[in-house]
Formats: C-alpha cells, sequence, structure tokens
C-alpha cells in the first residue's frame, strides 16, 4: 500500500493584469499543484479572466485546505 504524503497544495490562480490596474487579487480559478515538481512563485499560465473577457496571465497564491471547500 502507498504511503499517503502531502506533495500537493491548494493555489489560487490570480489574473496580473486586473493586479496591475486595481491593486487587488481577483482569484478565478483554483488548482492543486504538486509542489516538489513545481516552483509556485514561477508558475504563470493563460487562463480566461472574466472580468477583462480576454485570455491574460495568470499567477498562483498559495491558500489554506479549508478556503477551498
Amino acid at each position: 500500500m502507498a504511503r499517503a504524503t502531502k506533495k500537493r497544495a491548494f493555489f489560487s490562480l490570480y489574473c496580473t493584469e486586473v493586479f496591475e490596474k486595481l491593486g487587488k487579487r481577483m482569484e478565478n480559478y483554483k488548482i492543486l499543484l504538486n509542489t516538489q515538481n513545481t516552483n509556485p512563485k514561477e508558475f504563470e499560465i493563460r487562463k480566461f479572466c472574466p472580468r477583462l473577457k480576454k485570455h491574460t496571465i495568470h499567477k498562483a497564491k498559495q491558500i489554506s485546505r479549508s478556503q477551498n471547500k
């Protein structure tokens, strides 16, 4: 039987363009990342921002497990 280790952590993705314009993080997506393979500080992905209605670069910010519910 495999050992249960906590390699994955919850992250929310926020739009960088909205953060630059308004100064607040609009968290659009919640994901699980493997922190051993991925550096969350450097993680960037192009996703659709519903506020700007276009695809923009989103960055990751770690959240606790209780906020994901």
